[in-house]
């Protein structure tokens, strides 16, 4: 732990190399599993930065005081500091990172919302932390450099076994609830970029046994199967963009002109069919086949009479939901078999009787008093929890989900809804942030008062959103103009682009990996608006940027 200074100088230097190295591993291991344990190990982080290098007194000064001693120790500690700060304010790079941090401090100038806005800086502290952390200290080499992506990677998979045994021990209604230490989101980005690094392990440092080789594989395959399982769409659009751009870049390299000209148009020929499928199927679902009212029934096997109606409920799996209708029945036959009254909300505040007709439908069977009696035990737990549609259970099934957005676009362009689907919804955020920005569009609205203003912009622009689906932007550039204004905006990109374009690390596989998922997410999501979120690219942005030598191989 103590290394000899350069012959002809006393004292004594404190090495915290490995410490600093525990404590990014520990950082690496928290971002998939506990928001706690990145707090802990940012702490860490900045305790052995602060004393790494310090000079210490000579051994051989045993007749000085020890609160001498640890007077000039403190005093030796500064020095150091002081010579880190000045490597920090000789790099371009570094100096760009942290200005996105400062770009907040300085927003608290015109900001209202105090406490809103120091909540915002102390989420997001990684932002200013990391980078003069990884960027004033010695980078590792590339075995400690790989251990700490492997250590991640076998956070993430530990992830993926934790939401495996909820998966099977407990009632699960909504795949978002198997990602139980951070958001399913940024769990997603997570998997995705251990995909990625996985891949690079085989590219850039083969493994040389067979179990090594099958290990990496079988971990590629396992979180692409977790992709599907987690349903994230976000998780598997990124997935899925990469390898295009991978294998584009492959293609471009073909020395054969034909064999290449050959692979980019089976490329478009195949990106065209995927999209002609999708717009079929779309279609099919979201266009009623045409219905002889003459021909259907009339009435229940109890007499009742039937309700068909084509107007209420839409459209779902090429059909009109409100066929054989019969509301009398239900409410009576439903308030027998749940403890959820009919005319109530079921537990995610939608209307029930709504949930129950589409669950309904779903199974392909009428809504009457015989269709309620045949729901098992579980499937009527679901309807309560909200499940609209029995689809929804299945795993490795994306269909439904694709299905859910048709019936949401659906319902926004035909009565302007935007309620039924998180991606219409988003579409009414991305409005009202346009709306905002149109009226503070050079400087923004402060650091803390993003969530005011959006308060304000629903209620003025009487947005048909419901009260717990109005959030924020869902759009990390949408946000930081919001904030700070289009001045803001072009600095935010410029804090993005110009560090990696400085030090060429757009060259390197996984930087360019890292920047893919981390500009897609931004697109969709405040990225950098949660612990877990701010701390992902924050650390990976500073750790691949300056936490490495470079590598012939990276």
């Amino acid at each position: 732990m103590w290394n000899r200074r350069a012959p002809g100088i006393s004292g004594q230097r404190l090495n915290l190399g490995l410490p600093l190295l525990y404590a990014t591993i520990l950082l690496a291991v928290s971002i998939p599993l506990s928001e706690f344990g990145m707090s802990v190990a940012q702490f860490l982080l900045l305790i052995f930065w602060t004393f790494d290098g310090a000079e210490i007194a000579d051994h051989s000064n045993s007749h000085r005081k020890a609160w001498g001693k640890t007077v000039v120790f403190l005093m030796n500690t500064g020095r150091n500091l002081g010579e880190k700060f000045r490597r920090f304010f000789n790099n371009p790079a570094a100096l760009v990172i942290v200005s996105f941090y400062l770009l907040h401090v300085v927003g608290l100038i015109y900001t209202t919302d105090w406490q809103y806005a120091l909540k915002d800086l102390r989420i997001k502290l990684p932002l200013l932390a990391l980078p003069v952390i990884y960027a004033t200290s010695p980078p590792f080499d590339s075995k400690k450099f790989k251990l700490v992506l492997i250590f991640f990677v076998s956070a993430v998979f530990a992830g993926t076994m934790a939401s495996m045994y909820v998966l099977f021990t407990s009632h699960v209604s909504d795949p978002r609830e198997l990602s139980i230490f951070i958001s399913h989101i940024r769990f997603g980005l997570t998997i995705c970029f251990s995909i990625f690094i996985l891949i690079h392990f085989i590219k850039a440092h083969p493994p040389r046994s067979l179990w090594a080789k099958a290990v990496i594989y079988l971990g590629i395959t396992w979180f692409l199967i977790f992709l599907l399982i987690l349903e994230s769409f976000t998780g598997i659009l990124i997935t899925l963009l990469l390898s295009l751009i991978f294998l584009i870049m492959m293609v471009i390299r073909i020395r054969s002109t034909f064999l290449r000209t050959l692979m980019f148009i089976s490329i478009i020929v195949g990106l065209v069919v995927v999209l002609f499928s999708l717009k079929n199927s779309l279609e099919a679902y979201t266009n009623p086949t045409p219905v002889d009212f003459s021909k259907l029934d009339r009435y229940t096997k109890f007499g009742s009479p039937y309700k068909h109606d084509t107007i209420t409920y839409g459209i779902e799996k090429g059909q009109y939901v409100g066929l054989y209708l019969c509301e009398t029945e239900m409410r009576y036959t439903w308030n027998e078999i749940s403890d959820f009254p009919y005319d109530s909300l079921d537990r995610k505040g939608q209307l029930l009787k709504y949930t129950l007709i589409r669950f309904l439908h779903s199974k392909g069977a009428r809504k009457d008093a015989m269709a309620l009696r045949q729901l098992t035990k579980e499937e009527i737990l679901n309807i309560e929890n909200g499940i609209a549609n029995a689809e929804y259970l299945k795993t490795f099934n994306l269909k439904p989900r694709l299905e859910q957005m048709a019936m949401g676009y659906q319902n926004y362009i035909r009565h302007g809804d935007p309620n039924a689907s998180s991606l219409m919804q988003r579409i009414e955020y991305w409005k009202t942030s346009a709306w905002i920005i149109k009226q503070h569009w050079l400087t923004g609205v402060g650091t803390g008062d993003i969530k005011k203003e959006f308060d304000r912009a629903y209620n003025e622009m009487d947005s048909s959103l419901e009260q717990p689906f109005r959030n924020r932007a869902h759009n990390q550039f949408l946000a930081i103009t919001i904030s700070f204004g289009l001045l803001g905006f072009i600095w935010f990109l410029f804090t993005l682009i110009y560090p990696a374009v400085k030090l060429g690390k757009f060259n390197e596989y996984l930087y360019l990996v890292f920047f893919v998922i981390v500009f897609m997410s931004m697109l969709t999501e405040d990225t950098l608006e949660t612990q877990a979120g701010a701390t992902f690219f924050a650390f990976f942005n500073a750790f691949l940027l300056f936490g490495g030598k470079k590598h012939p191989s990276d």
